[in-house]
Formats: C-alpha cells, structure tokens, sequence
C-alpha cells in the first residue's frame, strides 16, 4: 500500500518545490483566518491606521487652567471689557435677571461659575440635539474606556457610523478586539445586536444576534448597545444637567471658553460633587462640546476612592472616557451601510 502511494510523491526537485507551494498556502490561509478583509469599494486606510493615543495627551487638555481672581458682575463680559488675561465671570446661584443663558457669547479666556455656567452648558446641549436629531446621519471615529465592575477595561477605539432614522449604527474596532464589528438597526433581527469578534474565531462563529443588554456585551460596557451615538450621549449629559440644576447645594461648576479638541475649538465645563450622596458615580465631569456643533466631543467622568473625592484625576479614578474625532454629518449612508454583505460578515 505505502509503496503504491510513494510513486504518486515527487521526488528531488519536484519535492522541494511541492512543499515550498504547501507552506506559501498555509500562510496565506493563516493570514486569511487571521485579519479582516476589507469590502470591495471600502476604505481600507480606516480599517488599519492607529488612531491617536487620545486618553494620554487629551488629559492636560481637559484640566482647568489657572485663572486671575474671580471678578463679581450681574451680567455677561461684553468683548471690550475683557482684560488681556483670562476673566472669571461669578454669576449668581439662584436665577437672575437680565440675559438669559442662550444671550451668554462667552469671550475668549472667559469663565462662567455657578448656576449660570450649568445654564449655558445645558443650552449648548440643547442646541446640539436640536442638530442630531435633524442630521440625517454621520461617521466618525470613536475611543472609549470605562470600568465595568469595579475594574478598568483597556482602551477600544472604533470606526463608527450612525443614522438616525431608522436609528442603526455600525461600529468596527480598530484598536482593542480588532477586527470586531456589530450592526444594529431598528426593526430589523428582532431589535438584536449582530456582534462578530475579531480574528479567527470569529471566522468560525460569524455574527451572533444578542440583545443590547446581554451578559456578554454589559461585561465589557456600561450601557447597553443601543445606547450608542453622540445623541445619546447629549441625551445622558443633558439628564445630568437637569438633575444638578434641582440641587440646591452640593454641586460646583464651571464652563470656560478658549479650549479645543482635535483642532476644533470647545468649550469646557467642569462639573464637581462633593459627596457620593450628591452623585454616587461621578465624583468630577470634564466635558468638552464643540463650539461649531455644540455636541459633547470628548466627556471624561471620575468617580470615587473610598467614599472620597480623588487626590488625582488619572486611571485611578477614571470611569468614563469617551471621544470622537474626525466628525462628518449628514454623509448619505444607505441601508446598505448597515448589512452583513457590505463588510462580509459570516
């Protein structure tokens, strides 16, 4: 039998080639079941490039800078009266007369405290869900890192694209599980998430429909999936706003003009609790919102060490960080955006 099957082997040369051919085909199989093929008519730089190592640099970014002392007056700094260095504007705790929050322009170096500063954020806000909800769509790129269960996940950075109408989106990550992509769209798989993972055993296992809130997808964030896509996140911020404008005490806040992020200006409001009692998971908010498009571009939130406010706002303490750069609104995607097909998926 074995010498009947030798005379169908080659020999010498034929050999060697023979098996130089079967090693060039396990590579590529392996670089096959190994990476993630990018769809015909795809951008293929979107899926590979590294995007900036935004949870390092934005830090200073979103500290407050030191300011001269705090300058008492019953209405916003017109743009003469504003000295050479920044001006703090101290408005009153409790409703004011005079402009109202949409009439505050804020001149550079500007800062707005207290009850007026929560004013002015909120408006700001309102102003950029007013425009989310009449874009019809957008993409961008999306960083994230939470704590889930007491422990800091690694940061995950994603192409994200999102319509609204019907409410869909499509996220594929390019730093953390790479390779990971998940499709919802209202109406369509029973309202379910199609997640498949990165790498080869998600060749194996395609895409799997969870709930939003499965065990597996809450193991790894802090919201269900379909709480995805800056409307949502305005929506949230702006919940937070109302609920620390009810407060009477136990709350400090900031909003200063000047800052930017990813080469666009912003705003910055800082938001401070003085006890869990106050806010039992956020200890400080630093929010960045893009002076252009008012929507929140960058939100980091801390929590607390032992009952206490943090000595430092770094890892430690971190909660929440979420960004997004690269922001294009209103880019036409298609029901076709939101389908297996289009980012062959098993």
């Amino acid at each position: 039998m074995l010498r009947s099957l030798h005379q169908y082997l080659p020999t010498g040369e034929n050999r060697r080639n023979t098996f130089a051919t079967l090693i060039v085909l396990f590579t590529l199989g392996f670089y096959h079941w190994n990476t993630d093929p990018e769809a015909c008519g795809g951008d293929p730089v979107v899926s590979t490039r590294r995007l900036p190592q935004l949870l390092t640099v934005s830090i200073d970014v979103l500290k407050p800078k030191p300011s001269a002392p705090p300058v008492e007056i019953q209405h916003p700094l017109s743009q003469n009266e504003v000295p050479g260095s920044p001006s703090v504007v101290t408005l009153p705790t409790q409703p004011a007369t005079g402009p109202a929050p949409e009439e505050l322009q804020s001149p550079e170096g500007t800062i707005l405290t207290g009850r007026w500063a929560l004013q002015a954020s909120q408006y700001r806000l309102q102003q950029g869900q007013e425009l989310l909800e009449k874009t019809s769509d957008y993409s961008a790129q999306f960083r994230r890192q939470e704590r889930v269960n007491g422990e800091l996940l690694d940061p995950e950075a994603m192409h994200l694209k999102v319509r609204h109408e019907p409410f869909s989106f499509y996220m594929k990550w390019t730093e953390g599980d790479r390779g990971r992509q998940l499709i919802f769209v209202k109406g369509q798989n029973d309202d379910k998430v199609l997640v498949q993972i990165g790498g080869v055993a998600g060749r194996l296992t395609g895409a799997i429909a969870m709930a939003p809130d499965d065990a597996r997808i809450m193991a790894q964030s802090r919201y269900p999936a379909n709480c995805a896509g800056l409307l949502e996140l305005t929506k949230y911020i702006l919940s937070n706003h109302e609920s620390n404008l009810n407060l009477a005490t136990g709350v400090t806040s900031e909003m200063r003009d000047g800052e930017s992020f990813d080469n666009r200006p912003c705003f910055l409001t800082t938001i401070a609790y003085d006890n869990p009692t106050i806010n039992p998971d956020y200890s400080k908010s630093l929010i960045l919102i893009d002076k252009e498009l008012s929507v929140p571009v960058c939100v980091r939130n801390y929590t607390w060490i032992d009952g206490q406010a943090p000595a430092a706002e770094d890892e430690d303490s971190l909660i929440e960080h979420y960004s997004f750069t690269e922001l294009q609104i209103n880019t036409q995607l298609s029901d076709n955006d939101f389908t297996k097909q289009k980012y062959k998926m098993r």
